[in-house]
Order: C-alpha cells, then sequence, then structure tokens
C-alpha cells in the first residue's frame, strides 16, 4: 500500500506517518510539506491513500483535495484533516472529494477508518 500525507507541520505529519507505519509495516508512506511538490508526488506515485492536513503551505486542505480529485485515473482514498471536529470544514472536505474526514491529532481510529476504505484493509485488524 502506498500513503501520501500531505502536511506542512512536518513533525505531526511525521507522526501521522508513524502511526501508518506501526499499523502497516510494509506501507510505502510519503510525506510532502508544499502543495505543488503533493500534487507532483502524488501524480508520480499514484497513492493508494492521500491525507490532506487543514493548510499545505499556503493552500487550504479542501483545495489541495480538490486538485488531487482531478488527477486523472487516480485511484485513491483522500482523506481530509481537520483541527477540531468540525461540520463545516468536514463538508468542504467532502465536496471537494475527500472520501473520509478525521480531526488531528489522527489517532489509530482515524488511521484504520481511512485505510480500510481500501481493498484488503489491515491485516489483522478489526
Amino acid at each position: 500500500m502506498r500513503v501520501v500525507i500531505t502536511d506542512s507541520d512536518l513533525p505531526a505529519g511525521r507522526e501521522l506517518a508513524a502511526a501508518v507505519e506501526r499499523l502497516v509495516p510494509t506501507a510505502d508512506v510519503l510525506l510532502y510539506g508544499d502543495a505543488a511538490e503533493a500534487l507532483d508526488g502524488i501524480g508520480a506515485n499514484r497513492p493508494d491513500v492521500v491525507f490532506v492536513a487543514p493548510t499545505v503551505g499556503d493552500v487550504t486542505g479542501p483545495d489541495v483535495v480538490g486538485r488531487v480529485s482531478g488527477i486523472a485515473n487516480l485511484d485513491a482514498t483522500i482523506v481530509g484533516i481537520v483541527e477540531t471536529p468540525d461540520a463545516d470544514a468536514s463538508t468542504r472536505y467532502v465536496e471537494a472529494g475527500a472520501g473520509v474526514v478525521v480531526s488531528r491529532p489522527v489517532d489509530d481510529l482515524g488511521v484504520r477508518t481511512a485505510l480500510r476504505q481500501r481493498a484488503g484493509g489491515i491485516p489483522g485488524g478489526s
């Protein structure tokens, strides 16, 4: 499974990457702190799951989700991350193309929810 994390808060991105790798040790996890680099990386690497932080560089999370959704032939679960539970922010993410919205810090349940959307899910997960 290939996972991309887009987050300008690199410590938070690394923490999320560690959680993904803990749950799926075979996952290939890529972290991008800039929206343009993230979009290029997503286009080149064709991940299964993309986590999008509330802001990526100077671009809002829902805007990044919209751009990711526009990448031709990308079959990825797109996960929006909000700072705190917020119905309006969640709605913006979903309208932009996110299939899942989780709040920060993304705990194991949030990671499991996102990864479970993919075929095969998480080995040994419930």
